[in-house]
């Protein structure tokens, strides 16, 4: 088939699978500065591009022997790929691929199937880990937020109006935050929220005069951490944010926001089940030298942009706040030492072909 686009000509061919029932397509895309015709002199431009096949979990699994990964036990595997998508692992494989950004997909020697689904289940047991430490993390910021909020302002009829939050510039695409409990609010179908909220409404959405009756620490058991993390970033000329750190607490005040927007991140990722082995984190916490420092000496060393640097905030929070007095040598760095290369990817973090070709080679053994 021949179908002319402005510019380019694809060719379209169905080839058999020589599975029953099976087929791929095949498309050719000659590109040409200026298309001449259906016929014309010179050697075009061509790419192709491999239509993508469904592929059963025995299949799925024959493909990684091409590619040269040990598969010890293959009843065990494909029973392994039934409960995890292939593409979710294949985030993983990849750190052994020769140069998957070539076309190279085959394995380094010696690469274990299993070796990569031990990385995997031990990274979520650390997920399980952080997760219900951010739930308690969260309860209580939820309520330290309240409490110096309505010390510091009327409990009703002001954080629905933006009262207490520094507002973006103009020129600002920055929502405002009281925009953000809105929507939070107007999701909510709870109970104790319908009891609060008045039928006061612009369309569809309801005024903030709706919840001029709900006290803060109510509306703050229904928004999102991602709303609440705002709030406090925007409380910092309100006296609220100064009120939250000062003691017993005793966080840095410039640093508090971006710790618990890396609290919130976290928790996102945790969420959805998302990788953390090896991930960068592009909006690093702040963390004083000194407490750093110590971290280092007592655990390990930890790169700037690491996960590993977000649990080093949850671990001085948690101690701060009297939630949990060691939770690193406790409960996290007895899961990194038994896997060392999960730490090496949650303290260290490397792009693909990035990883030492040593410290994989040792996972495989």
């Amino acid at each position: 088939m021949l179908v002319v686009f402005p510019g380019c000509v694809v060719y379209s061919v169905i080839l058999t699978d020589p599975r029953p029932g099976l087929w791929c397509g095949i498309i050719f895309t000659t590109h040409m500065h200026k298309w001449p015709g259906p016929f014309c002199a010179g050697k075009p431009e061509v790419s192709s591009e491999v239509g993508k096949v469904r592929l059963t979990y025995g299949e799925q699994l024959d493909l990684l022997k091409r590619r040269g990964m040990l598969i010890e036990d293959e009843v065990e595997a494909a029973a392994i790929l039934s409960r995890v998508n292939y593409y979710r692992l294949s985030g993983y494989f990849r750190y052994w691929q020769v140069d998957p950004d070539h076309q190279d997909d085959s394995f380094v020697d010696g690469t274990s199937f299993n070796a990569v689904y031990r990385l995997y289940e031990m990274e979520r047991l650390l997920s399980h880990e952080c997760s219900m430490l951010l739930a308690s993390c969260e309860i209580f910021l939820r309520n330290r937020f309240a409490y110096h909020y309505a010390e510091h302002f009327a409990p009703v009829a002001s954080y629905a109006h933006g009262e207490g939050f520094s507002q973006p510039q103009s020129f600002s695409k920055e929502e405002p935050v009281q925009e953000r409990i809105l929507s939070d609010l107007d999701r909510s179908s709870d109970q104790f929220v319908l009891h609060y909220r008045d039928e006061i409404k612009s369309g569809t959405s309801y005024l903030p005069q709706a919840y001029d009756r709900m006290p803060i620490w109510v509306a703050v058991e229904v928004l999102s951490f991602g709303t609440l993390s705002r709030m406090i970033q925007a409380s910092g000329v309100s006296g609220v944010l100064d009120s939250i750190v000062a003691p017993p607490l005793s966080m840095s005040r410039s640093s508090f926001p971006s710790q618990v927007r890396s609290l919130v991140y976290l928790r996102n990722r945790c969420s959805h089940f998302n990788r953390l082995w090896n991930i960068s984190v592009s909006d690093a916490p702040a963390l004083s030298r000194n407490i750093a420092n110590r971290i280092k000496k007592n655990y390990r060393t930890f790169d700037d942009r690491s996960i590993y640097k977000i649990l080093a905030v949850m671990h001085h929070f948690v101690q701060n706040a009297g939630i949990c007095d060691d939770w690193l040598g406790v409960q996290i760095e007895p899961l990194l030492q038994e896997n060392p290369l999960l730490a090496y990817g949650i303290a260290t973090p490397k792009k693909y072909g990035e990883m030492p070709r040593d410290v994989l080679i040792d996972a495989n053994s």
